[in-house]
């Protein structure tokens, strides 16, 4: 039986992929960090304050699973519980200043390169660049929900 034929660009996103898991477990152990607990850090970094439920829908995990995993972050100081001005039970979970900089730090250099890359091309292909991970990005979130809602085999 004959494989299927992919574009060069195909494979290659699989395998920046494949280097982007690489990247977030390495990025995870620098900061002392298991890749669940920096997920969900990385979560509050990109999205800025959200409850405890919201952020175990965005991980796929429990209330309880995900407030241990935000009291981990808070014992590190990667993450702070901010209560509700008018209503102190209202809770919501931030990402530190002091965790957006040592995740910056790791990372800068990459989106450095990246930014320095995608700025030498033409406009247009900048562009196209930028279209392509948009839709890149949408189809991964339409498998990943298509995955997430079927049997396991």
């Amino acid at each position: 039986m004959s494989r299927p034929s992919y574009h060069p660009a195909a494979v290659a996103l699989q395998a920046v992929l494949a280097l982007a898991n690489q990247t977030e477990r390495e990025v995870a152990g620098r900061l002392g960090l298991n890749l669940t607990d920096y997920r969900a850090l990385s979560a509050l970094s990109q999205s800025g304050p959200m409850t405890v439920g919201n952020l175990a829908l965005e991980l796929g995990a429990t209330a309880a699973t995900t407030t241990a995993i935000v009291s981990r972050l808070e014992t590190r100081g990667y993450a702070e519980r901010l209560r509700g001005e008018g209503d102190r039970r209202h809770v919501h979970v931030s990402a530190t200043a002091a965790a957006s900089r040592d995740i910056m730090r790791l990372m800068r250099p990459l989106m450095d390169a990246t930014n320095q890359q995608i700025e030498s091309l033409p406009a247009a292909q900048q562009d196209a660049v930028a279209d392509f991970l948009r839709a890149a990005q949408g189809l991964m979130k339409d498998h990943l929900h298509t995955l997430s809602t079927k049997d396991t085999i």
